[in-house]
């Protein structure tokens, strides 16, 4: 979806929303103004009716009378049967009720509308008394509100609709620029993982023909099956990686929370890599004890121990110490250290130094790392050292009770 469509689907979302707004406003006001125009002449009626039940129980004509000061108020009073008996100038001889209006006025005071006038009407001893009104100046005061309404609402919405424009394209500037940014590290991370796929499996589909192109000797067909089983091995490193990578991005990679001797997981980490002919050593105090996932943090190690052996040179220190963040561990070689513009990206997915680009590595190692770290809580960061070598840390691992359930 392209930033203009989205900004323009929020616009036109807000505009949606701000005419069901600005039509039930209008709407409620619209209503609320003809209700208490009708309460206030209905109030009036109510005066005016009595001066009119007052009138003919003095026995006094409404002929000349004048009902309140407007000219358009006007009065009838009916006998039982429904014959005008008196009325007030202009109202003429037919009676303002219908049949059924008066039956309901001889027991109650009713009050209804005929055309442009409204009418009150009360009993009074043995008739029936009607008060009535132009709705004229109410009509014109609701007609004034909707046509102000119809012009001003759109006038209101297309303010409101440029402002949510520009607000909406305020708002979603940095937040599209981090999808975009997004989607182009997905992007970038699918177009790498699907390279890296394919090396491997060229490789080993390369080793399976070769091997079936002709008969081949048994020490020929043992060196065959030992290099498609290395690559079968890489595969099958390569997708862990990017299982557990995936899962650390979903933020599904569940630990298995455990208290783990740290020396203890040292030692085991350096012993699987003893046979490699190189010289390993393990610094950590007795007692120390880490709290996490021991499968996934020999993983992380493991990583780092093995992008030493491969890169580094000289003795490979695995090192442990509890300071006032927590436990850090390290993996420190003696080689030539990381390449100054690599130590920013160290830890970017399928980023590797150029020495690393020609020996089959994939590039997700220390991700991998930063992953299991993320995980635990900690945060991991890579340096040269001062006198030459590389050197991982992971910092702030917990020494207490579990950060994650298992």
């Amino acid at each position: 979806m392209s930033r203009l469509s989205l900004r323009l689907r929020l616009t036109l979302a807000f505009v949606l929303a701000m005419a069901l707004l600005l039509a039930a406003a209008g709407t409620f006001l619209y209503v609320r103004l003809g209700s208490a125009l009708d309460e206030q002449i209905d109030s009036t009626l109510r005066t005016r009716a009595d001066d009119v039940a007052a009138l003919v129980r003095g026995g006094s004509a409404l002929g000349g009378a004048r009902l309140g000061e407007s000219d358009e108020s006007f009065a009838q009073v009916l006998g039982s049967d429904g014959e005008v008996q008196d009325a007030t100038r202009g109202v003429g001889a037919s009676p303002l009720l219908t049949p059924d209006e008066l039956d309901r006025a001889r027991r109650e005071t009713v009050v209804v509308e005929h055309e442009s006038v409204r009418l009150l009407a009360t009993p009074v001893d043995e008739q029936v008394v009607v008060a009535g009104a132009s709705l004229e100046d109410r009509n014109d005061a609701l007609a004034a509100l909707r046509t102000q309404l119809l012009l001003g609402g759109p006038l209101v919405l297309l303010l409101a609709s440029l402002a949510g424009y520009v607000l909406a394209a305020a708002t979603l500037r940095p937040v599209l620029a981090r999808l975009e940014a997004g989607l182009e590290r997905e992007r970038r991370f699918v177009a790498d993982a699907s390279h890296e796929l394919r090396t491997p499996l060229s490789l080993l589909k390369a080793e399976l023909e070769v091997a079936l192109r002709r008969p081949r000797s048994p020490e020929e067909m043992y060196a065959a099956l030992a290099s498609a089983a290395e690559e079968t091995d890489r595969l099958v490193r390569l997708a862990e990686d990017l299982l557990v990578l995936a899962r650390a991005d979903e933020g599904e990679l569940r630990l298995q929370q455990e208290p783990i001797e740290v020396r203890e997981l040292l030692d085991a980490v350096a012993r699987r890599f003893a046979a490699d002919g190189r010289t390993l050593e393990v610094d950590a105090p007795a007692g120390l004890v880490v709290t996490g996932d021991r499968l996934r943090l020999e993983q992380a190690l493991g990583n780092l121990v093995d992008n030493a052996l491969r890169y580094g040179s000289g003795t490979v220190r695995l090192a442990a110490r509890q300071d006032d963040d927590g436990v850090t561990l390290s993996v420190a070689d003696e080689g030539a250290g990381f390449p100054t513009a690599f130590l920013p990206h160290a830890f970017e997915r399928f980023t590797r130094a150029d020495v690393a680009r020609t020996r089959g590595a994939a590039g997700l190692g220390l991700a991998l790392v930063q992953a299991v770290a993320g995980a635990h809580g900690g945060r991991v960061t890579a340096a040269n050292l001062p006198d030459g070598g590389a050197v991982v840390t992971l910092t702030a691992l917990s020494s207490g009770r579990p950060t994650l359930g298992g």
